[in-house]
């Protein structure tokens, strides 16, 4: 395995975003990179960042005892370390219009609030999507060598394809999606049209479909999209996970929110049992009333 490639700090998102937005056409065509992986050592863990992810998502208070930092904080320290690789002269695949399409947070051990950690993020791997091309990224947050954290998620890059990577079979690519089964609503969110820029101030994610309707507009979408680390945080905010608990988060992205907007939600306590023993549990769909769409269907698990 390639050994990562170290930065001095946690790169911000902005400037990315602005090369991104330039374009310019590429000459990879295939997954070879020359640096597959980024680290940043002694990233500290604010407390005062880690109360406004808590505020925004409507997350209880830290538990003072368990001292974990919360999910949202923790994904915004690993990000820009992803867009940095997406973002790099070699990378085949453009970074502007790629789609977070899922995203699985297993939490080991709390990210102490107040620690310094060292952060890693590598590109996993391309894989053929029926939509175009899929990047998997793994992410592990540490602290004196220990694995605190593990993160994968998947981006797709609609209409691209990749020289070395085979696509889909005609079979595979054709398979029809299962029906959404609209559930029985537990919630319902009302989401303000300035959540985008609320979001992006604690997070540094300004990515312009976020920000405002002419931005937005311009990218291709109707309107302002809500971030989709900001409904998954308030989603895992409201499943009731104990403070410092070892969990794993997966999240499934569909139908952008487009806001303001009303959303109706579903959380319902679930269990299942591996090897002969019980798991404890929630699933969680968000969906669009009128249209009958989901926005994201979760499920939080305990490891």
């Amino acid at each position: 395995m390639t050994e990562a490639k170290v930065l001095s700090s946690v790169p911000s998102l902005v400037p990315l975003y602005a090369k991104a937005a330039t374009g310019g056409k590429r000459s990879n065509r295939t997954s070879n990179l020359k640096t597959p992986a980024l680290a940043v050592k002694g990233v500290k863990v604010s407390a005062s960042r880690d109360e406004e992810f808590r505020r925004v998502a409507g997350a209880p208070p830290i538990d003072h005892v368990a001292n974990s930092a919360f999910f949202g904080h923790v994904h915004a320290l690993i990000m820009p370390l992803q867009m940095e690789l997406m973002a790099a002269d070699d990378f085949p695949l453009p970074m502007m219009g790629l789609i977070h399409t899922s995203n699985t947070y297993r939490q080991i051990k709390p990210v102490p609030v107040g620690a310094d950690v060292d952060v890693e993020v590598r590109v996993a791997g391309f894989r053929a999507h029926r939509s175009g091309t899929e990047i998997v990224h793994e992410s592990t947050v540490s602290r004196d060598g220990e694995v605190l954290v593990e993160e994968t998620s998947v981006y797709l890059a609609k209409g691209k394809k990749l020289d070395d990577v085979e696509p889909l079979a005609e079979s595979a690519g054709s398979s029809k999606r299962p029906q959404f089964k609209v559930p029985r609503p537990t919630a319902q969110w009302r989401i303000p049209g300035s959540i985008g820029r609320t979001w992006a101030k604690v997070s540094g994610d300004w990515n312009p479909i976020h920000v405002t309707g002419l931005t937005a507009k311009a990218l291709g979408m109707p309107g302002v999209v809500a971030h989709g680390m900001y409904t998954a945080s308030r989603a895992l905010a409201e499943s009731d996970v104990p403070g410092g608990a070892p969990f794993e988060f997966h999240i499934d992205f569909g139908a952008p929110v487009i806001v303001p907007a009303t959303v109706m939600v579903a959380i319902t306590r679930a269990g299942e049992v591996v090897d002969g023993e019980g798991r404890g549990g929630t699933d969680i769909v968000a969906w669009d009333r009128k249209k009958r769409r989901p926005h994201f269907t979760g499920t939080v698990r305990d490891i």
